[in-house]
């Protein structure tokens, strides 16, 4: 399963874009981080990047 992402609790940091290996995670309009399940891999750095820990891997 891809990482999901708490959008309450997601500050829009963009550490997780950073973190991304394959370019899954993109900011919204929002200023949210979201994740494109069919690019994402489940490696979970995205989980380890986040300082809010608002990603979890379900």
């Amino acid at each position: 399963m891809p990482a999901v992402i708490n959008q309450e609790t997601c500050t829009g940091c963009g550490a997780c874009v950073d973190a991304c290996p394959v370019e899954a995670i993109a900011l919204q309009d929002n200023g949210k981080a979201k994740v494109n399940p069919d690019t994402c891999i489940d490696c979970g750095a995205c989980v380890d990047a986040c300082p809010v820990e608002a990603i979890t891997m379900e």
